[in-house]
């Protein structure tokens, strides 16, 4: 039996006893009054008791769904999670087979420059003595990159085929610069006129004399007064100073190999 029948059937039986088997004035309410007031206890009691039960059940099951929706979430943060590995996981195996790629590439692009290199400084060894200076440290710069192992393959490459790019650009272009070379025996600062890798011309600063280099005798030698006007002509050219027109140089003999 409940306790709410057990309290009610207390109840009924004070009054029972109260009504048929009377008592003392004193004791006789006294005696009924107490059975009352501790079930009033009890059931006050009880209904506090059941009243926090609720409120904790009620807690305990907030509680539980949130902690269900919290393995809700931590399960579908899982899933994302090993999506992402897994993704990574096949990217990283990507990148070490392009690295491997890469350095079988590079084993063999490696003897290639080297030769691209050798070419390019016998070409300039074997061609007109323009711009010395500027094309021999050029190559300079290349040897120091080439043999740099902290230097990226693909660096190398760029730099060989920019350097294989100005010269071969030269020869199909003119220019203009100042150097100090050796005419007859005596040093001249001059303005040197360069007609692709056809010819090299000079003209003084005074611009009163002129020649060109003779390329089978590798020397510089002067030229007749009748091509000063054409060459300082040329040397205006290439110094923007006039715009191109047709001109008649003297080129010379032709070397061949």
């Amino acid at each position: 039996m409940t306790r709410k029948p057990l309290i009610a059937a207390a109840m009924a039986l004070a009054v029972f006893f109260a009504v048929f088997f009377p008592l003392p004035s004193g004791d006789a309410e006294e005696r009924i009054e107490q059975p009352v007031k501790d079930a009033i206890d009890i059931r006050q009691e009880t209904q506090k008791k059941e009243e926090t039960w609720r409120q904790e059940k009620e807690a305990r099951l907030a509680r539980l769904e949130k902690l269900q929706k919290e393995q809700q979430q931590l399960k579908s943060q899982k899933s994302d999670l090993s999506e992402a590995v897994q993704a990574t996981q096949k990217r990283l195996a990507e990148k070490n087979e392009q690295i491997a790629d890469i350095e079988q590439i590079s084993g063999q692009i490696r003897p290639f420059l080297d030769e691209l290199l050798k070419k390019l400084k016998l070409w300039i060894n074997e061609d007109i003595g323009f711009l010395p200076k500027e094309r021999v440290h050029r190559i300079e710069r290349l040897e120091s990159l080439i043999s740099d192992p902290e230097a990226e393959t693909s660096e190398k490459y760029r730099k060989i085929m920019e350097a294989l790019l100005i010269e071969a650009e030269y020869g199909f272009t003119t220019g203009l610069y100042q150097e100090t070379i050796s005419v007859e025996g005596q040093k001249r600062l001059v303005n040197i006129f360069r007609l692709g890798r056809l010819s090299l011309f000079y003209l003084t600063l005074d611009r009163a004399h002129c020649g060109f280099f003779n390329i089978a005798e590798d020397t510089w030698q002067p030229l007749s007064g009748l091509y000063l006007p054409q060459i300082q002509t040329a040397v205006d050219i290439a110094a923007k100073r006039r715009s191109a027109e047709m001109l008649t140089l003297p080129l010379g003999r032709i070397a061949t190999q």
